[in-house]
C-alpha cells in the first residue's frame, strides 16, 4: 500500500496536465500513488493521463466520471485512494521535486499533526508574481479561518485520509462552488491539528477568471458559506456579532475592489455600500466606498 495518494481533479486538461504530472514523477519521495479523476472532460484527458502513468511506471489510475465539479472530483479521488495521507494537486499546478519528501519528513518529526500546508509561488504565464505564505497555525484554527480568511491552498495541503473521511470530504453543494476548499479546511480545523511549513514547495498557476460575472459568483458563494458557518458557531454575544459583521464587510470590500478593477462600476458601488452598511467602523470600507462614489459621480 502506498503511504501517500496524490489526488488530482482534472477537466479538459489534455493540453497541460502532462506538465503537472511531470512534477509528480520528479518527486524524490517515491512511496506514492497517483489518482487522477477526469471529471467529464470533453477532450482526451483520460488517454493522456493513462499514457503518461504507463510510460513512467507510476502506480495509480485515471478515473472517469460524469461532471460533478471539483468538489465531487476530489471526493471520488479520496474514496479511491489507498494511502494513509492524501496530497491534493490541481490539474494545472506544479510541485517542486522535494515537496513530498519535505512534507513526510515534517509528519515524521511532528506525528501529532494531521494536516500540513506549505508556501507557494504564484505564477502567471511563467512569471513568478509573488509568494503566498500560508498559515500560520494558531490555538483555535477554526476561529482563525472563519474570521480572518482562508489560509491554505489545495495544492499545498497534505492531510490524513482518515480525517477527510471523518468530516465526509468536500461538501458538493452548488452554492459553495469555488469556496469548497475553504469550507473543508474550516471543518477539518475542528477535528485536526494543523501545521505549516514556512517553505516554498509548489507553484500555483494563475488562470484568467476575473470577469465580473465570475467575481460576483465567487463572492456570493463565499458570503453563503460564511453565513452557513456563522449559523453553526457555538457562541453568541455583541463581540461575536461585530466579528461576523466585520468578516462579511471584508468580503464585500474585496468584491468591490475586484469589480472596480474590471470596470464594473455599478456592481462595485453596490458591494462598497454593503461593506459600509455592514461595518462602517473600518476605514478601509469607507475608503473603498468613497472611491466608488467619486467614480460614480464622474461617470468613470
Amino acid at each position: 500500500m502506498p503511504r501517500v495518494s496524490v489526488v488530482i481533479p482534472a477537466y479538459n486538461a489534455s493540453s497541460f496536465i502532462e506538465k503537472t504530472l511531470e512534477t509528480v514523477a520528479a518527486q524524490t519521495y517515491r512511496d506514492f500513488e497517483v489518482v487522477v479523476v477526469d471529471d467529464g472532460s470533453k477532450d482526451d484527458t483520460q488517454a493522456v493521463v493513462e499514457r503518461f502513468l504507463k510510460s513512467r511506471g507510476l502506480a495509480g489510475a485515471c478515473i472517469r466520471q460524469a461532471n460533478k465539479k471539483i468538489a465531487g472530483a476530489r471526493n471520488t479521488g479520496i474514496h479511491a485512494s489507498r494511502g494513509e495521507f492524501v496530497s491534493f494537486l490541481d490539474h494545472d499546478d506544479l510541485w517542486l521535486p522535494e515537496k513530498l519528501q519535505a512534507v513526510m519528513d515534517e509528519f515524521a518529526a511532528h506525528p501529532e499533526a494531521d494536516l500540513l500546508c506549505h508556501n507557494e509561488e504564484i505564477v502567471e504565464e511563467g512569471r513568478v508574481l509573488r509568494v503566498t505564505c500560508n498559515g500560520p497555525e494558531g490555538p483555535d484554527m477554526y476561529e482563525r479561518l472563519l474570521f480572518h480568511g482562508n489560509a491554505l491552498s489545495p495544492s499545498a495541503v497534505t492531510v490524513r485520509r482518515s480525517k477527510l473521511l471523518e468530516v465526509n470530504g468536500f461538501r458538493e453543494n452548488p452554492e459553495f462552488d469555488t469556496v469548497e476548499d475553504y469550507d473543508l479546511w474550516m471543518r477539518l480545523a475542528q477535528v485536526c491539528r494543523f501545521r505549516f511549513i514556512d517553505r516554498v514547495l509548489g507553484r500555483y498557476v494563475l488562470v484568467e477568471t476575473r470577469a465580473s460575472a465570475r467575481i460576483v459568483y465567487h463572492y456570493s458563494h463565499l458570503e453563503r458559506l460564511l453565513l452557513d458557518h456563522f449559523d453553526r458557531y457555538p457562541q453568541d454575544g455583541l463581540s461575536l456579532a461585530l466579528k461576523k459583521r466585520r468578516r462579511l464587510a471584508e468580503v464585500y470590500r474585496a468584491a468591490s475592489r475586484g469589480l472596480s478593477a474590471q470596470g464594473d462600476s455599478a456592481s462595485a458601488w453596490d458591494y462598497a455600500c454593503r461593506a459600509v452598511a455592514q461595518y462602517p467602523l473600518a476605514a478601509k470600507n469607507l475608503a473603498v466606498w468613497t472611491l466608488c462614489l467619486l467614480r460614480k459621480s464622474t461617470g468613470r
